[in-house]
């Protein structure tokens, strides 16, 4: 058989006996069948070479889809360390005291007499010397420091006459403050309340009255002159035993004042 034939015989047969196995196999099962490529025909004949079926290969699955891997946590940064707040700064202070217990010398501005100032009345005197207190307060000196009249007696039938004060305020700046003090004055003058007029009426009384008293028992001239100067000597007692005294101080005396507790000024 020439080679030309075989390459024709040779497909027919093996499609036959692929027929045949296809129906002695069972029915699930599928039997693939490799086939060689035929060769050429040699000599030119036109003849065609049978080509066995391509096969089919199954679609790949699909591939699973990958999962991202999860980001790392971000590190948890730290809260900046909390700064404490500076201090709040005390507030300046408004105010000062001078402590109690503090005491200062005032000046009388004029004379003061039982006669001329009753109980009640307002004396004016000046601070003598500068205070000077906390947070930098001070009085200066020269500021008015306000007294009140609370004793004013006069001596009667040469009975001793007196006068008393407290103190009332202080000025300073334009403001006055009341102060809680103690005073102290020095012992008065005594000053005879009655004119030399007064006490020369009650003499020349008590001379007349002697006089006429001379006159009536003596009967005569001698004992008239007598009577007189003896009666003028017991007018003169009398005008001295019954004298009104006043009590007084002076322009710039020193009146001495204590604290009796902290007096608070102003800055």
């Amino acid at each position: 058989m020439s080679n030309t034939i075989r390459a024709a015989v040779l497909p027919l047969c093996a499609l036959v006996v692929l027929a045949c196995g296809e129906k002695a196999a069972p029915a699930d099962e599928t039997r693939a069948v490799e086939l060689a490529p035929a060769a050429a025909p040699a000599g030119g004949m036109g003849d065609t070479a049978v080509t066995p079926p391509a096969t089919t290969e199954a679609p790949a699955a699909p591939a699973a889809p990958t999962k991202a891997a999860p980001k790392p946590a971000a590190a948890p940064t730290s809260a900046p360390a909390a700064t404490k707040p500076a201090p709040a700064k005390p507030a300046a202070a408004t105010s000062g005291m001078i402590a109690g217990g503090t005491s200062f010398s005032t000046a009388l501005m004029a004379k003061v007499c039982t006669s001329s100032h009753a109980v009640g009345d307002r004396v004016t005197t000046t601070l003598s010397e500068a205070l000077t207190g906390t947070n930098g307060v001070s009085v200066a000196a020269g500021s008015t420091v306000m007294l009140e009249v609370t004793q004013s007696a006069r001596g009667e039938n040469s009975k001793n006459a007196a006068i008393g004060f407290k103190v009332v305020s202080v000025e300073v700046n334009g403001a006055t403050y009341t102060v809680d003090g103690t005073v102290s004055a020095p012992a008065p003058q005594i000053v005879r309340a009655q004119s030399t007029g007064d006490q020369a009426k009650k003499v020349a009384a008590g001379a007349a009255v002697g006089a006429l008293a001379g006159k009536l028992l003596g009967k005569g001239t001698k004992s008239t002159v007598v009577g007189a100067a003896v009666g003028a000597a017991a007018g003169g007692a009398v005008a001295k035993n019954t004298a009104d005294y006043n009590a007084c101080l002076d322009p710039n005396t020193a009146i001495s004042i204590t604290l009796n507790g902290p007096l608070t000024i102003k800055k």
